[in-house]
This record gives structure tokens, C-alpha cells and sequence, in this order.
């Protein structure tokens, strides 16, 4: 079952220009850096994100990279490098391991589940940005 991305894609770009536009933001403002959000905000969107890409995966095939590419992003923002980095690539893989486990196949309802993740991934990402913002 093929499905677009017309719904969710614009959530998580949105969450991505918001991280991407929020440091800048504050530092033409200040001169300092802004303090990133706890690690437990970007270790839930992260599980979020390789959730998605496991149903993404299922019901597109290999090559649908759409969830991924976000966490790539969302990683070259928050965590270039380091522990940091580890730990959101860790909650990724785990997130993408279990949903496989519970979608080998594309499903109607898989799309519920998606769209689901999508909008808790909208919430995380709006208080990232608010901590940004701060």
C-alpha cells in the first residue's frame, strides 16, 4: 500500500526549520548559545522518528527514506557528535525495531499509527522549539 507524505512530512519539516531557525534566532539576540532541550524530549522524537520509518519501510519498501532523512537532520542540528549522538541514534534503532516487530506488513491501520506518531511528534516538537525560544 503506497501512501503519501502529505500529512506528516509538513509536521516534521516544520519541526526541523523550527530547530534549525530557533538557535539563530537567539543568538542574534544574545551572544551566547542557547541551552538545548533535555535529552529526554529529543530521545522520545527520536524513538518517534524510527518508528515511523519502520511503518514507512513496510508499507513503501527500502528505498522510502522520508523518516530517516528527518532524523539525520534533527541529528546534524542537536547532535553533531558525541553522546549526544549515540543516544538519538540508539532510540532511533530501537523505536524502528520495535514497530517492526509489531507491522511485518503494511496494514490499514498502519497509517492510524502513523499519523498518531506524527502528532506526537508535532507536541515534542513545538516544546522544543518554545525551549529554544526562551
Amino acid at each position: 500500500m503506497k501512501r503519501s507524505s502529505a500529512i506528516t512530512a509538513p509536521l516534521v519539516a516544520a519541526f526541523v526549520a523550527g530547530l534549525a531557525a530557533a538557535p539563530a534566532q537567539a543568538q542574534e539576540a544574545a551572544p551566547f548559545q542557547p541551552t538545548p532541550p533535555p535529552i529526554e524530549f529529543l530521545v522520545e522524537m527520536a524513538e518517534i522518528l524510527g518508528q515511523a520509518h519502520a511503518i514507512r519501510t513496510a508499507c513503501n519498501g527500502e528505498g522510502d527514506q522520508t523518516w530517516r532523512a528527518y532524523m539525520m537532520e534533527m541529528m546534524s542540528i542537536e547532535a553533531p557528535s558525541g553522546n549526544r549522538r549515540s543516544e538519538l541514534t540508539r532510540a532511533f534503532n530501537q523505536g524502528y525495531r520495535s514497530q517492526s516487530r509489531r507491522a511485518r506488513s503494511c496494514t490499514a491501520d498502519l497509517a492510524e499509527t502513523e499519523a498518531q506518531l506524527a502528532e506526537r511528534g508535532r507536541m515534542l516538537a513545538d516544546t522544543i522549539t518554545r525551549i529554544y525560544l526562551e
